[in-house]
């Protein structure tokens, strides 16, 4: 998945805590893997949220969201 316009870490995935990591726009996942990202929303305007992979995104894996 990419988040545009912000950067993030992964702090966790299934519950299991990562290594720590380096700051980072995209991350690598597997199928109905859950992770949880930690980022500051600093950065105003409407950013869009996808997979790289086209047909996923035509299949619906894209969307927005706004920072205030």
């Amino acid at each position: 998945m990419h988040i545009r316009g912000h950067h993030f870490r992964v702090p966790s995935r299934d519950g299991r805590p990562e290594p720590l990591t380096s700051w980072r726009d995209t991350v690598t996942t597997n199928a109905m893997q859950r992770g949880e990202i930690a980022h500051l929303a600093d950065n105003p305007g409407k950013w869009l949220l996808h997979c790289h992979m086209v047909e996923h995104m035509a299949a619906g894996m894209v969307t927005w969201f706004e920072v205030g």
